[in-house]
């Protein structure tokens, strides 16, 4: 009777540990410098149905701060940002992109990706 528990254990033990998904975190820094009359582009990579991405944090001092994700950019999310007219200085942004969804589960690989933008005249 103990040997048939402890393989029931066993067996319980070796199942769940088996449906552990694997999930990872990735943070990056992209350090850039631009004219204040330039509109700098970041592709995310990201462009199947289940990928994605968005804006954590926004930036300060835009006149354009925002994902596309359509035809121009071939359906893969892509980051443009164009600075104020006249500013110059730096400005911060932070993307996150998204992952290893099987449409009906959340996805298990989140990169965050800071960006400092250093904006010259």
């Amino acid at each position: 009777m103990k040997s048939k528990l402890t393989f029931l254990i066993f067996l319980v033990l070796a199942m769940t540990s088996c449906e552990k998904e694997e999930f990872s975190i990735k943070k990056d820094t992209i350090q850039v410098t631009i004219k204040n009359t330039d509109t700098y582009s970041y592709s995310t990579g990201k462009g199947g149905e289940e990928e994605g991405a968005q804006i954590k944090r926004q930036a300060n001092n835009f006149e354009i701060s925002e994902i596309r994700r359509d035809q121009s950019t071939n359906f893969v999310a892509v980051y443009y940002y164009k600075p104020k007219p006249n500013f110059t200085g730096k400005d911060y942004i932070e993307i996150e992109t998204y992952q290893g969804s099987d449409g009906a589960s959340p996805s298990t690989y989140i990169n965050t990706v800071k960006i400092l933008i250093n904006v010259t005249k």
